[in-house]
């Protein structure tokens, strides 16, 4: 329902990653606190290891990412976001697509709504 608050912030999140996707790994990581954690096939602790992370992702291939929230909900003061995605591939990866799940816990930080954490597998 897109007259909740949290809805419409985790909507807008996932479309300023979407977008930022297609724009490379460096426009990603802005979209993550300074001490965030991503948790994939490896944890990455802070933006400069979220982006060697994200570089490697996208270096392999994967230059498009589609974005479906399932579940969004507000807790205190943080909004948590379950979602699937499509990665799609590119160069070497042409034609691929790798469909998985992830979260974000999403804090208000700076003006704007940033993972403070985030999962994907």
């Amino acid at each position: 329902m897109m007259d909740d608050p949290a809805d419409r912030i985790a909507n807008e999140y996932i479309q300023r990653y979407e977008a930022a996707w297609s724009h490379g790994a460096e426009a990603v990581a802005k979209l993550y606190t300074a001490d965030s954690v991503l948790v994939g096939y490896i944890t990455a602790i802070g933006r400069p290891e979220i982006l060697k992370l994200l570089g490697e992702i996208i270096g392999q291939g994967w230059t498009r990412i589609k974005i479906k929230a399932v579940n969004v909900r507000k807790v205190g003061d943080v909004i948590l976001v379950a979602n699937t995605y499509t990665a799609i591939g590119s160069g070497a990866n042409a034609g691929k697509r790798l469909d998985a799940t992830a979260s974000h816990v999403l804090v208000h930080a700076g003006g704007e709504w940033l993972s403070a954490l985030h999962t994907a597998r």
